[in-house]
């Protein structure tokens, strides 16, 4: 078979402006079973992607500004929460449903600069990095049409 280039693009459109990713389900929120995933029903973000050059911009000078702070990498966790968190709330995270808390940006602004509410962050990185992408397709009959014939033949 073969593949798809076009399939393999980004949305940027969805990159820039947002898509509704659910989870669907999450591993270790059930610590008796760490490594079983647990079912999110109705859970969904609306984010921008990791790829929204606001978003990357405002990362690289974080970092930047970290490594002057810290120059020995020792990030303290409430440090690097609060501004994970900040990242999200300013460039990728627009709604959530499924919760019992509606979205507001000021509430979120306060959740998600908490160091305890990292499982939530991770939430939010992860559906970031899913905006804008397409499911592979590819071309089965493609792979007839493409083959050199051999020399000699």
């Amino acid at each position: 078979m073969t593949l798809k280039l076009a399939s393999l693009a980004s949305d940027l459109s969805k990159e820039r402006d947002g898509e509704w990713i659910e989870p669907k389900e999450w591993p270790g929120l059930n610590p008796e079973k760490p490594m079983e995933m647990t079912q999110l029903p109705g859970v969904a973000f609306h984010v921008r992607s990791t790829n929204y050059p606001p978003y990357v911009t405002a990362r690289q000078t974080a970092l930047e500004d970290l490594k002057k702070d810290f120059p020995d990498d020792q990030v303290p966790p409430e440090v690097a929460a609060r501004i994970e968190g900040q990242l999200a709330v300013e460039h990728l995270l627009l709604n959530w449903r499924g919760f019992d808390i509606a979205y507001s940006a000021d509430t979120v602004k306060v959740i998600l600069a908490s160091e305890e509410h990292r499982v939530l962050r991770s939430m939010i990185y992860w559906c970031a990095g899913r905006v804008g992408k397409r499911r592979v397709e590819f071309v089965k009959d493609a792979a007839k049409n493409s083959e050199a014939p051999s020399a000699g033949k």
